[in-house]
């Protein structure tokens, strides 16, 4: 019984809460699939393991990209097909990797640097952050609620009895839940719903692959850390990357991103060229592309891309972690006056009282 109570909360819990975060799941993924390549092992029965560790909603994934495999997909296309089941990234690294026949490699650059503090400590903050403002909520709506049911029709009565007028603030309120009744419990509803939602991975990479998640100021500095950490392998090993962009224009997640992929690869005449088109694009800085240019050595030019990668991946989360800090605080305010404003006319409605019959 215990065991199934538990597989039901996994099961309807979004990860970090219960459980495991998505991504260390995403990161055992990983790993099983490089060594399932480097042992030349069946990646089925590995996969399926793994998805036994985690009934919940990672688990069904798994058990999808089991089947996909099962029924002999391609790694690359098994991968397209169960979304969130590996970082965007790295989903887009070995999908390169399996087109210019680079596996190795990638998988052993892939591996360095799947343990991310910087990316798990922002996906922790994130979280709370909205496990913080979901509680406020809820309090809140239970404060409201039972103030605006049971407590102001109380006082509604009393001074209709006494023939005595409501104060000023008592009297906005009376008119305010006479005429948004219905509308604040929605709103309120809806509100708590969104960030119920937002707790789920799933739903946030919707929004980040949607036209909305361009608006996002983190999502071109995301995107493009993704593009210089994904030609670091190629660079890293004196290869073109000329394939590996065709690639990566083919397997991009986002559509836009993929055109300008495909525009920047098409318009290079030479592999140095490629870091300015990519410029021109909007995938990259001109000034990183500058910079990239001006160094000759494959391992050192490699090094420098990775380090771009890192340090701007950071500076996205960091981002992120700011901007859930700043509108973490927009419905605790509204909610806050809005509770303030109960109280105080609850309590000038009782001195008016106090007062008149005394």
């Amino acid at each position: 019984m215990f065991n199934f109570l538990s597989g039901l909360l996994q099961s309807m819990l979004p990860s970090g809460l219960v459980g495991n975060s998505t991504r260390s799941k995403q990161n055992a993924l990983l790993r099983i699939l490089a060594l399932s390549h480097s042992q030349r092992l069946d990646p089925k029965t590995l996969i399926r393991n793994l998805a036994a560790e985690h009934p919940g909603r990672y688990g069904k994934k798994l058990m999808m990209l089991q089947r996909w495999i099962a029924a002999d997909s391609s790694m690359s296309a098994a991968l397209a097909h169960t979304p969130g089941v590996l970082d965007e990234d790295d989903t887009l690294a070995i999908q390169c990797a399996i087109e210019t026949q680079t596996l190795d490699e990638t998988f052993a650059f892939l591996l360095e640097r799947s343990d991310d503090a910087g990316q798990a400590a922002a996906g922790e903050i994130i979280r709370g952050m909205l496990g913080y403002v979901l509680g406020v909520l809820c309090f809140a709506i239970l404060v409201a609620s039972f103030l605006m049911i049971f407590i102001v029709p109380t006082f509604e009565e009393i001074f209709d009895e006494f023939a005595m007028e409501l104060p000023p603030l008592m009297l906005a309120l009376v008119h305010f839940s006479d005429t948004f009744a219905a509308v604040v419990p929605i709103a309120l509803l809806v509100v708590l719903g969104a960030c119920i939602l937002m707790l789920f991975e799933d739903v946030r990479r919707g929004i980040r692959l949607s036209p909305l998640g361009r608006l996002l100021p983190t999502t071109a500095e995301r995107r493009s850390a993704g593009l210089l950490r994904l030609l670091a392998v190629p660079t890293r090993q004196g290869t073109p990357i000329a394939p590996t962009l065709t690639a990566a224009a083919q397997f991009h997640p986002d559509r836009r991103t993929r055109k300008r992929l495909l525009r920047a690869r098409t318009d290079a005449q030479t592999d140095a060229d490629i870091w300015i088109q990519l410029a021109n694009q909007g995938l990259i800085r001109k000034n990183q592309a500058d910079k990239i240019n001006k160094i000759q050595s494959p391992p050192l030019r490699g090094w420098t891309l990775d380090t771009l990668a890192v340090k701007q991946r950071r500076h996205a989360y960091q981002k992120a972690e700011s901007m859930a800090r700043v509108l973490q605080h927009i419905p605790i305010i509204v909610l806050g006056l809005f509770v303030g404003w109960i109280t105080i006319a609850v309590m000038q409605t009782l001195t008016s009282l106090v007062t008149s019959l005394a």
